[in-house]
């Protein structure tokens, strides 16, 4: 049976939205900026964004995903997956809060958590369980992502539950997030291409320079699209709709990690600068898609399902 990936007309006008949003509040010294992003971060709650997975009052993980993509490409900092995971399980005057952009969320396993320094309420996280948790002192830990992360000791508070949904919809958020930034650079990559030139040609019409963004492309193209296929499956209740969701979030990884080596060896020396137009987002790929679970977690989720077959 064949299925149209093709998003609705409500994805189209959120993502449109979104990338209205983020032109106009996402600029440079924004996305460059390892500081968290306050002002932005309470604007896209009142965009709606941060509400997208609180249970009975935001969208479904096509949303999720729609959201997802542009932010990417807007290069946006902030905590979209822990927040999407938050609003899911924690209890409703949290997740309100988390939602409505006045606290952010860290999401994770100790000692190590993103976001922490901020962070106002923390999720503690170990398989297919998490908790609410109490935080002790936060030790603020640099990363070459560009976020803040910290080293924190937590207790755990309060089991929660939806555990399984809110960790599909937030690999759907990172995967879409993932991919829309590996689409930002692949863009100025192939832009770069089509302008500089050498030898009295541009450097795009070489075949060593062509093919690899060629093939980066496709990859991405690839695991978009199995990041709308999962949205699908898991707003239409498929078995494998969890499995799926954490196959794109693999897939989103490497094919932006794909795309932004092509990059770099398409822009040359200047795109490792800092000062660079690829350098800061290339680090956040890196640091986001190197994130420890993800090809384990794909792996014990199919051993589940052939189990119960």
């Amino acid at each position: 049976m064949s299925v149209a990936l093709t998003p609705t007309e409500e994805q189209r006008a959120l993502a449109e939205a979104v990338r209205s949003f983020c032109r106009a509040h996402c600029p440079d010294e924004v996305w460059r900026s390892s500081a968290f992003p306050a002002e932005f971060w309470r604007g896209l709650a009142s965009l709606g964004v941060l509400s997208l997975a609180v249970p009975g009052e935001g969208g479904g993980a096509g949303d999720v995903a729609a959201a997802g993509a542009e932010l990417g490409r807007a290069a946006a900092p902030g905590p979209l997956a822990a927040t999407v995971f938050a609003t899911q399980v924690l209890p409703p005057e949290l997740a309100a809060q988390v939602a409505d952009g006045s606290c952010v969320a860290s999401v994770g396993a100790p000692p190590l958590l993103p976001w922490a320094p901020m962070a106002g309420v923390f999720v503690e996280t170990d398989g297919s369980r998490a908790w609410l948790a109490e935080a002790g002192s936060v030790e603020p830990v640099a990363v070459l992502g560009g976020e803040q992360w910290g080293r924190v000791e937590l207790t755990r508070v309060q089991p929660l539950e939806r555990v399984e949904a809110a960790t599909a919809l937030s690999d759907l958020a990172a995967a879409s997030y993932l991919s829309g930034a590996g689409r930002r650079l692949l863009d100025l990559a192939v832009e770069h291409a089509r302008n500089r030139v050498q030898f009295g040609r541009p450097i795009g019409t070489f075949q060593a320079v062509a093919h690899p963004l060629v093939n980066a492309g496709l990859s991405l193209a690839a695991a978009e699209k199995l990041t709308m296929m999962a949205a699908l499956a898991f707003d239409d209740g498929h078995p494998d709709g969890t499995a799926l969701a954490a196959a794109a979030r693999c897939s989103g990884g490497r094919a932006a990690v794909e795309a932004a080596e092509v990059a770099h060896q398409t822009f040359g020396a200047i795109g490792y600068s800092v000062e660079g137009p690829i350098g800061p987002l290339s680090q956040r790929i890196r640091h986001q898609a190197s994130r420890p679970g993800c090809a384990d977690k794909i792996a014990a989720k199919y051993r589940r399902k052939g189990q119960e077959r």
